[in-house]
């Protein structure tokens, strides 16, 4: 049920974004500010789709090169 209810909601974290995955945790390493395996998962996958990403946490993605919601705030 939950497979075809969000099949076209759910975007995947596939070779493309693994390449912005590996961008982004050297890039925050380098920077001194590293970044958890999930949060660089789902930041990479935002940019590769050039999705936005809505969330009350987007501390942890400053400089991730993605578009910040927060939908309790905006």
């Amino acid at each position: 049920m939950l497979d075809e209810e969000f099949a076209e909601r759910v975007l995947p974290f596939d070779e493309n974004a693994a390449v912005h995955y590996a961008a982004l945790v050297s890039q925050r390493e380098r920077n001194g500010r590293p970044i958890s395996m999930a949060d660089a998962q789902i930041a990479a996958i935002c940019r590769h789709n050039g999705a936005t990403l809505a969330t009350r946490n987007g501390k942890d993605f400053d400089g991730t090169g993605i578009v910040l919601a927060n939908p309790w705030v905006d």
